[in-house]
């Protein structure tokens, strides 16, 4: 708005001086009209007095068309949206429009739209003002010249309101930026729901590893009666491990625990009369340096090399 009142300002001030001349030209005859023609030829004959005129207001409201356009085009981005075309009950539905009138951001509104016009109407005063006493005079000048004074009057207090309104417009601007970006902003809640939409609930996800653990577990017990030998310490820590000189280069670990699972090792392995070797030393090394599916690290072999000779001489 503030750009399209700067801008026609702008171009009344280039076009003033023909705007005056072509209303002069055209009042006259006008005024002058004595007969009585029908109401074809009266238009035609008024229309052909006042066209350069028209012409002249056509290129000034041109003008404030094609700035607005611009100046929007620039703030959006040239962001083309017909959605605000769209059919919508709710913007003729009487209670919803009673909730925007009243609402917190239309009295912030009309609070600023009340600042604005004291604002205008102070700057448009303080041009007026001095010039008030001078006004009676200038129905004693000539038509041209009044006219020209009065566009004078006209265009200064336009040429300033319009600087005054495109300041308060600048800091609008920014504010209302400052103001949409704050409320895009997500608060902690929303952040927490979007997560879990994306990488999924906390709980589910929990919940998804503890079944993995379950299946996971379950799958190394099965190995557990294809072992050669477990190794426990004694109770807190079981080791079950296997030997095959044709197809491994060392003694793989087919099963792992503590606590609850080394006992389930231990009970599989009395099942299935596998050996049971109470190690403490070993177990706890094979523990931290080697995973379910690994070979034994080379530090150990000599140790575990004893354990599987002890076993095949009891078999």
């Amino acid at each position: 708005m503030a750009v399209s009142f700067l801008a026609a300002t702008v171009v009344m001030r280039v076009v003033m001086q023909r705007l005056i001349d072509f209303s002069l030209a055209g009042s006259i005859p006008f005024l002058n009209l004595d007969d009585f023609e029908s109401l074809d030829k009266l238009s035609a004959r008024i229309y052909e007095m006042f066209k350069d005129s028209v012409l002249i207001l056509i290129v000034l409201f041109f003008s404030i068309g094609i700035s607005a356009v611009v100046v929007g085009a620039m703030q959006t981005r040239f962001l083309l949206s017909f959605k605000p075309l769209k059919f919508d009950l709710k913007r003729i539905n009487p209670v919803e429009g009673f909730k925007r009138m009243f609402s917190t951001r239309s009295l912030f509104e009309l609070a600023k739209s009340i600042f604005k016009m004291i604002i205008v109407g102070y700057v448009a005063y303080t041009v007026i003002r001095p010039k008030f006493n001078s006004l009676g005079l200038y129905s004693d000048m000539e038509v041209s010249y009044s006219m020209r004074f009065v566009f004078h009057i006209v265009y200064e207090v336009m040429l300033k309101c319009s600087i005054a309104l495109l300041v308060l417009a600048v800091v609008d601007y920014f504010y209302q930026r400052w103001e949409f970006e704050k409320s895009i902003r997500m608060t902690k809640q929303e952040l927490k729901e979007e997560y879990r939409e994306v990488e999924g609930s906390p709980e589910i996800k929990r919940r998804q590893r503890e079944i993995m653990a379950r299946l996971s577990r379950g799958r190394m017990l099965q190995q557990v009666p294809q072992a050669d030998v477990v190794i426990t310490n004694p109770t807190h820590i079981a080791i079950a491990l296997k030997y095959d000189p044709q197809e491994m280069d060392a003694p793989t670990v087919l099963a792992k625990g503590v606590d609850e699972i080394a006992q389930k090792i231990v009970e599989i392995a009395k099942q299935h009369s596998i050996p049971i070797v109470q190690n403490p030393e070993v177990a706890r090394q094979i523990y931290k340096m080697t995973d379910v599916g690994e070979q034994i690290p080379a530090g150990l072999y000599r140790a575990v090399a004893e354990i599987l000779a002890h076993v095949y001489s009891l078999r």
